[in-house]
């Protein structure tokens, strides 16, 4: 496959961001709904692919598809499990139906040894299997699709940051929408034909290696893009798997790119001052300030620093002009520095020790800043979207 160069960036005002927004948040109903609570439906064919890269976990299979593997096995007379080699693309058959030496089915005393063995040689399969290549899903799910036709039932053990063929994760971003990735790829022919197959995914955003670990929001594009790929490749229905799994480390020795995730930046200046910027993913749900609950994770050590050497913290927010009005923007940034302000008082710093929260909006850039020749350059504008933490002793500032 080619590799598609994916537009960047929701541009335009409050209202087209909240309309890409509601997109979004539809795209993770959907998946959450479709993954349901309970048990899978008992399939006759099962094809398990995973991508078993350097910067996932080994490929484990969850308590509920072993569950379904299991219903498979003792509610058919003929269920079958295909494992597909990451490395070589070819399927190992296993039988899930328990069967006796003289290939009848057996439903003597022994049926469910042999059927606990059989879901035992799945995984068994799946201990031995790494990844030589790069870090191609949809190069996967088209190698899973030749291991046997539909009607089946497709499980992806796959982390979803692929790294090469139709979609970069490196390029794509993570502010782009996850319905316009999968319509582009559907328009440029990248998409597998996944029509009569009902695929799970299970372990997206599960990392390791040189990988970096996705925050919520990340995690919640991720699984929304690959929702969204699935269901314009034909997939009826798509789903998820979120059970807790084991996080064995992979047994590739094959590097791959690593997709880079917001990060925290603090830089340390004169008279013992420290500024940080946090990125708005990190923080915040797209166009809100509303804090998401992984932020504590990121304040609760700002506040123990501030406490411990009774610091001084100005907070501040900044916005993109990519989009609204100068008021929106002033209004979102001001919002966004009073929640973080708020949030680290609730996590125990005294309110004396903050003496400042400004919002700064787009700190006077113009929508010019985001464009690199004429076109929006997203990636700019994400660097723009922030909240900019300064810390410093007390001695210096009554110095100053």
């Amino acid at each position: 496959m080619t590799h598609l160069p994916l537009r960047r960036g929701i541009a335009g005002s409050p209202g087209r961001r909240a309309a890409a927004l509601r997109g979004l948040l539809l795209a993770g109903i959907l998946g959450t709904l479709a993954s349901g609570c309970g048990p899978h439906p008992a399939p006759q064919t099962v094809i398990i692919a995973a991508t078993a890269t350097a910067n996932e976990p080994a490929p484990v299979l969850s308590a509920d598809i072993m569950q379904m593997l299991q219903s498979a096995g003792a509610n058919s007379t003929g269920a079958t499990a295909y494992v597909v080699d990451p490395a070589t693309g070819q399927p190992v058959t296993i039988s899930l139906t328990p069967h006796r030496p003289n290939g009848q089915v057996d439903h003597g005393p022994t049926r469910s040894q042999h059927l606990a063995a059989n879901i035992a040689a799945v995984q068994h399969v799946l201990d031995r299997e790494a990844a030589r290549g790069p870090f191609d899903l949809l190069n996967t799910l088209a190698a899973a699709t030749r291991a046997a036709p539909p009607p089946a039932t497709l499980i992806v053990l796959s982390s979803g940051l692929s790294t090469a063929g139709g979609l970069d994760m490196r390029q794509a971003g993570w502010d782009l929408s996850p319905a316009s990735i999968a319509a582009e790829l559907k328009a440029r022919g990248l998409l597998p034909n996944l029509a009569g197959y009902h695929v799970i995914f299970s372990g997206l955003a599960d990392t390791s290696g040189r990988q970096p670990a996705l925050p919520l929001p990340q995690q919640r594009t991720l699984t929304a893009t690959w929702l969204a790929i699935c269901r314009a490749s034909g997939a009826a229905p798509c789903s998820t798997d979120e059970m807790t799994r084991p996080n064995p480390p992979s047994r590739s020795t094959t590097p791959v790119p690593a997709v880079p995730v917001p990060a925290i930046i603090s830089v340390h200046g004169h008279g013992g001052t420290t500024t940080t910027t946090l990125p708005d993913p990190l923080l915040f749900p797209f166009d809100s300030s509303a804090l998401l609950p992984t932020a504590d994770s990121i304040l609760q050590p700002v506040v123990n620093q501030a406490r411990s050497q009774d610091l001084r913290i100005s907070v501040t927010g900044y916005a993109s002009p990519d989009g609204g009005t100068t008021a929106y923007n002033n209004g979102l940034s001001g919002r966004r520095a009073e929640a973080v302000s708020r949030r680290l008082r609730a996590l125990g710093l005294p309110a004396a020790q903050i003496i400042k929260v400004t919002g700064a909006g787009t700190a006077g850039r113009s929508p010019a800043a985001c464009l690199v020749q004429g076109q929006l350059d997203e990636a700019i504008c994400a660097q723009l979207r922030r909240v900019v933490i300064t810390s410093s002793p007390a001695a210096a500032l009554s110095v100053n």
